[in-house]
């Protein structure tokens, strides 16, 4: 679904957007008294002192955002930020990885944690432009995020304003209470591959988790048929197996800790991808792909 994208709104005297595509990679700057005017993404935060074992393992979270999938209670499919709820460590590093399906750009901004990230907009159906971002949360507490770019067509208004569409919570807690959370979103017939096809997938299909730190694997899944995910190095099986109904994703959740760094393959434990004979299956970052522990 395209978006209006227009320059923009202001969020609060201490925030002023600017509407433009963000950078692939860029790290928060602390103190930050503005943002500049040439600069595709800005922040402003403050980062508390931290341990050298948590400057030298940041977390990585992913969040998927997808363009008219997700119903809404008015009936109609709205433009949605999956896995935009985050559960933090405050004063821990996090890496935030935005893979973004629809070709309007975004924002993932929270006032009072200092974040305006700028996430570019995808330049071909199918195929999501990434962007990264890290920073490191300093205080504790429950804060709001939101998209600062007007989006979701003429539902804006709806989307703009609904907890698990385009704004939600971040939950900051202390260290000794933290369990990463990791998202991935599976959909039919979704990706584009380079035989020129869509293709099943899961999004992201590779991530990175710390050892030793307790990890909540969540999917989101959109389509009809069963797609497991299996890594017997790792002991996960989760069964995943349907949608509740269009834009109505099945949720499926495991946990995992695990005790051994190295690059562990998972799969999908069912046939899929239809005609394309399972392509996706021996492909990485569609039914299959990596768990790196670190």
């Amino acid at each position: 679904m395209k978006k209006q994208f227009l320059i923009i709104v202001t969020l609060a005297a201490s925030f002023t957007l600017l509407a433009g595509c963000g950078q692939i990679s860029k790290e928060a700057t602390p103190n930050a008294s503005s943002p500049k005017s040439n600069a595709a993404s800005s922040v402003q935060t403050v980062s508390s002192p931290t341990t050298s074992a948590e400057t030298a393992k940041p977390e990585n979270e992913y969040i998927v955002i997808e363009p008219g999938v997700k119903k809404g209670a008015d009936g109609k499919l709205h433009d949605s930020f999956i896995g935009g709820d985050l559960s933090l460590a405050v004063g821990k590093p996090v890496t935030l990885n935005f893979y973004n399906y629809d070709e309007g750009a975004h924002t993932y901004t929270s006032a009072d944690l200092g974040l305006n990230v700028q996430i570019e907009g995808s330049k071909k159906k199918g195929e999501p432009a990434v962007t990264t971002f890290t920073f490191t949360p300093s205080k504790e507490g429950t804060f709001d995020w939101l998209c600062a770019v007007p989006c979701d067509g003429d539902n804006s208004q709806w989307a703009m304003s609904q907890d698990g569409y385009m704004k939600g919570k971040i939950t900051v807690t202390p260290v000794k209470d933290h369990v990463q959370h990791i998202t991935m979103v599976a959909n039919a017939d979704y990706k584009l591959g380079p035989d020129g096809k869509m293709h099943d997938a899961y999004t992201p299909g590779d991530v990175t988790v710390n050892a030793g730190t307790p990890v909540q694997l969540t999917v989101y899944h959109f389509g009809k048929n069963p797609h497991p995910i299996i890594s017997g190095d790792l002991g996960i099986n989760l069964q995943v197996t349907s949608r509740k109904d269009i834009g109505d994703p099945g949720v499926f959740q495991t946990t995992f800790t695990a005790d051994k760094t190295g690059k562990f393959e998972w799969m999908c434990g069912a046939p899929c991808d239809g005609a394309n004979q399972g392509w996706a299956m021996m492909n990485d970052n569609y039914m299959m792909g990596y768990i790196t522990v670190k």
